[in-house]
């Protein structure tokens, strides 16, 4: 995601309205007072099936010069195999971003316009893309078991080097590859004259590196993949009524902005559910997925100290159920590596391995600021907050949503309820700075008693402690459940207490 001036309100991406999420308006971020009494809070389940919620919800996001090491992605890097199978064994990895419009295929022999080059550079442009990246890659989505969305290049307009990119991404990768995306972030392109591209120019440029890509080989296409614009996703779905998924991204506003914060990011983003209706719609006539491509909490590479603490780890399991039950199929949380996610902001920043401090705040200084895991193949990985929340909501994978009633008893709490063959899921995420909450949960069948997990950590702003069923996924992704609480069932309900800047995953039955 870059960082050029467009306008706010077009990149929120709202998750509130229409979902069983109810929210209250945030106070300032401040400790709670030892006298705030707990809210009370009721949930009931009522008995039907909603939406089912795809067991690819979460996935990652990556820039396609994340490749210019082939050892990153590549069956070597057991490390970060693991991260992603603990995360989801049946994820989508998208590469693209940025980068993808400065890359090339290095088996391209025909004229390339030039790419200009940033000043000091780390990369030079354009970035190849090399048959040993592809093969590697390859051998990474089978040993994940993942499949691929993967960008290439339209910024530079070459439809035939973009078709031969294509053809050889298929090639490689087969039934692996869920789709072939053509341009990113094309809401933001300039013409000669400087001035941003309407749809009907860019709609004509993406149909002739479609026309080309589609005389070679034979590949799903998707689009639009726009910063924002859901104007254009829907243009996009009457244009295009066979493409493999509609896409876009979503960020909830610019790092640099002034209300840029957790209070901003844990109050939600009330703007795109207004417009969501008009996509679920679209998709749903066409059977067409609609998926976030792009997702994470701030752009400009993220803020320190919210997207990268337990403030993001609410927010972003929030943000994947609240989608889900929109309707969105998948959303991919972008991430890396601190020189390449620079490098897409045209920053060049080669930041070195400190040799002080813990191995998590050495990875940090490495990192993407919003990246869910943090690190590389030479100094190791660890999973940052934000990795906990996915992997909270990535439990609701496979199962179908239930309708709830929500009281929330004014504070800024969420709650989910969703049905798997017996079992019910619950997840109730208390966003509110100041008060606990006291939830009596109502189900709709008798059960004699509910399993707890805990997302939590020692505050908002707890960058290293959070943890999910009291333990944290080791750096190769090996997890499992160390405090379980169990918790009587009486006459159909029971009592759950949700400290403020916590969630709670409920197991019942099954």
């Amino acid at each position: 995601m870059d960082d050029r001036a467009t306008d706010a309100a077009r990149r929120r991406f709202l998750c509130a309205a229409g979902t069983l999420a109810a929210t209250a308006t945030l106070g300032p971020l401040l400790p709670a007072r030892a006298h705030a009494a707990a809210a009370p809070v009721t949930l009931a389940l009522r008995a039907g099936e909603g939406g089912r919620i795809s067991e690819r919800l979460v996935g990652l996001s990556y820039e396609t010069l994340q490749m210019h090491d082939p050892a990153f992605f590549s069956r070597d890097n057991a490390a970060l195999i693991g991260l992603l199978r603990r995360l989801n064994p049946h994820g989508v990895l998208r590469l693209g971003g940025n980068t993808s419009d400065y890359a090339a295929w290095s088996g391209y022999r025909g004229q390339l316009p030039p790419f200009p080059q940033l000043p000091h550079a780390v990369f030079k442009r354009p970035y190849l893309i090399t048959p040993e990246q592809l093969s590697k890659l390859a051998d990474f989505l089978h040993a994940t078991d993942w499949r691929l969305i993967f960008g290439v290049n339209l910024g530079r307009d070459v439809p035939e080097m973009a078709a031969e990119l294509a053809e050889a991404v298929q090639r490689v990768v087969g039934d692996r590859l869920l789709a072939i995306q053509i341009g990113n972030e094309p809401n933001d392109f300039k013409d000669e004259h400087g001035r941003l591209l309407s749809f009907e120019a860019y709609f004509e440029r993406w149909q002739r590196t479609a026309a080309a890509v589609r005389q070679r080989v034979k590949v799903p296409l998707g689009g639009p993949d726009t910063g924002a614009n859901t104007d254009w996703v829907l243009r996009f779905a009457e244009q295009v009524p066979d493409a493999a998924l509609l896409s876009r991204h979503y960020y909830r506003g610019g790092a640099k902005e002034p209300d840029a914060g957790a209070a901003q990011l844990l109050a939600g983003d009330p703007g795109f559910f207004a417009e969501l209706p008009q996509v679920a719609a679209a998709t749903a006539t066409r059977h067409t997925p609609f998926v976030l491509t792009e997702v994470n909490s701030y752009w400009s590479g993220g803020k320190l100290g919210v997207s990268n603490t337990l403030a993001s780890a609410l927010w972003g399991g929030d943000f994947a159920l609240a989608c889900a039950q929109a309707g969105v199929e998948s959303l991919n949380f972008h991430g890396g590596v601190l020189s390449v996610l620079e490098t897409s902001l045209d920053n060049s920043v080669a930041p070195k391995l400190d040799a002080g401090g813990s191995l998590q705040q050495r990875l940090d200084a490495i990192s993407g600021r919003y990246t869910p895991i943090a690190g590389d193949i030479n100094a190791g990985f660890y999973a940052r907050p934000l990795y906990y929340g996915l992997l909270l909501a990535q439990q609701f994978g496979g199962a179908r949503f239930m309708p709830v009633a929500l009281q929330t008893g004014g504070i800024n709490l969420t709650a989910y309820a969703a049905i798997r063959d017996t079992q019910r899921v619950v997840a109730v995420f208390n966003k509110d700075m100041v008060r606990d909450a006291e939830v009596r949960i109502s189900l709709d069948t008798a059960g004699a008693h509910a399993r707890v997990w805990r997302l939590r950590g020692a505050s908002l702003d707890d960058v290293h402690g959070v943890s999910l069923a009291g333990a944290q996924v080791s750096g190769d992704g090996a997890w499992s459940p160390r405090e379980q609480e169990s918790v009587a069932v009486r006459d159909a309900a029971f009592a759950l207490h949700v400290p403020r800047g916590s969630a709670a995953l409920v197991w019942v039955g099954g």
